[in-house]
C-alpha cells in the first residue's frame, strides 16, 4: 500500500461518528417485555434499551414529610412539605385526611411507590449510546 493510501486510511479511522442526539420513541409494548418504535422502521426491545428505574411499576423512593397543621383545634387537612431523598428542592403537596392539633409539627418517613408504568402509545425520550447500539430510555415525554 502506498503512503497516500495509508494516510487516507488513518484519516478515515479518525472520522467522528455523527451523534444523533435525543430521539422520540413510541411504546409499542409496555414493560417487562418492552418494545419501542423509533421512526417507522426500527423496533427496539429490552436488549436494546437501558431504562430509567422511575418509569417502571413498583419503583420506590424514600421520603420524609414534615409540616405544620394550620387551622382550628384539629384539622382534617393541612400542608405538608415532602422532601424526596436525594432530590432537592422539596416538592410541596397538599395532604388531606389527617387530624392533628393546630400548630403541631409532624414528621413522617417512608417510601413513595410508583404504581404505574409506561403504556402502549406513550412517547418516550431516547438517547443513543456512542455506538448507536443501545438506547437510554430516560423518561416519558409529554407536550404542553
Amino acid at each position: 500500500m502506498d503512503a497516500i493510501s495509508e494516510l487516507a486510511m488513518l484519516f478515515k479511522e479518525r472520522e467522528n461518528i455523527l451523534y444523533m442526539g435525543p430521539q422520540l420513541g413510541t411504546v409499542i409494548s409496555p414493560p417487562p417485555n418492552i418494545k419501542v418504535g423509533l421512526g417507522d422502521k426500527i423496533i427496539l426491545d429490552k436488549e436494546d434499551l437501558i431504562l430509567a428505574a422511575h418509569v417502571l411499576d413498583g419503583y420506590q423512593r424514600e421520603i420524609e414529610a414534615t409540616g405544620i397543621t394550620n387551622t382550628g383545634v384539629s384539622s382534617s387537612s393541612g400542608n405538608m412539605s415532602f422532601h424526596l431523598t436525594g432530590n432537592p428542592p422539596p416538592q410541596n403537596y397538599t395532604i388531606t385526611g389527617f387530624s392533628l392539633p393546630a400548630g403541631t409539627t409532624s414528621k413522617s418517613e417512608g417510601a413513595l411507590k410508583y404504581t404505574d408504568t409506561l403504556k402502549e402509545g406513550d412517547k418516550v425520550i431516547l438517547i443513543p449510546s456512542n455506538d448507536n447500539q443501545k438506547y437510554y430510555l430516560v423518561d416519558k415525554a409529554v407536550r404542553l
